[in-house]
């Protein structure tokens, strides 16, 4: 009897250790320059302590948060995966400027999601393609360590370029109608220039003489009543101050 009673405990003991240590299985760390969840266990110790280092000297020298999450939640569709992962960076203590890698297994779905002033660089979607196409060939050979090295050089490259300006992506969405109006004016323009110089005053003079007079004899003033109307508009100068969370961030799609 004794000896079944030790068997039991030390099985109970056995899957108390097992259920534990499935548990802690998983890599999370999170500080104020980078952090990673890795609910999927993507990476090994070794390799999430290496990926660590590289997150922490990158958000040391853009001052964003990197942020690099995998699960196994099996999120389908972009919006879907863009909306779930928002919800989390959300309910997580991350930092108000911060770019995500989301790493979905269930689903093979990656994304880029952007936070706060971090936005302001990837106005430009084709940044987000920068970052993309370098991982691509390593998330092809399910290299994801090689992946989320490039994710972190090439976002660090893209901090570097400054924020993208609305006059540069006007110009890059609507140069050619602008350059097109701009020959189109600049032509108008030497031709009328031309004609004026040809002419040299000569055509379409006004004969001052012949069709001006002067009479002085019967003056009557018309006095034009005014009226001005003055109507006050308040001015409203609440500002959104803002949280400690975007409350949505950029998405670059799920690829």
């Amino acid at each position: 009897m004794r000896k079944k009673l030790i068997i039991r405990s030390s099985a109970l003991a056995l899957a108390v250790m097992l259920i534990f240590a499935s548990v802690f299985c998983a890599f999370a760390e999170i500080t104020q320059t980078y952090a990673i969840t890795d609910d999927a266990a993507v990476f090994s110790a070794d390799e999430a302590a290496s990926l660590a280092v590289k997150l922490d000297e990158a958000g040391s020298r853009t001052g964003w948060q990197f942020i690099v999450h995998t699960s196994n939640d099996g999120i389908s569709g972009d919006d879907a995966l863009e909306r779930h992962y928002n919800d989390y960076y959300d309910s997580q203590s991350f930092a108000y400027d911060a770019i995500m890698l989301v790493i979905d297994r269930g689903s093979g779905l990656r994304d880029l999601l952007t936070y706060g002033d971090v936005r302001a660089y990837f106005k430009d979607s084709s940044r987000y393609d920068i970052i993309k196409d370098a991982m691509r060939p390593y998330l092809e050979e399910d290299d994801m360590v090689g992946a989320t090295e490039q994710f972190i050089e090439k976002a660090v490259e893209v901090h570097d370029m400054g924020k993208t300006s609305a006059l540069v992506l006007s110009l890059r969405k609507y140069g050619w109608i602008a350059g097109i109006a701009s020959v189109i004016a600049g032509l108008a323009f030497f031709l009328a220039n031309r004609s004026r110089y040809k002419n040299m005053g000569k055509a379409g003079t006004y004969d001052l003489k012949a069709n001006s007079s002067v009479d002085l004899r019967d003056v009557e003033d018309d006095f034009v009543t005014q009226h001005t109307t003055v109507r006050t508009i308040r001015e409203d100068n609440d500002r959104d101050s803002g949280s400690s969370h975007s409350g949505g961030g950029n998405s670059s799609g799920g690829f």
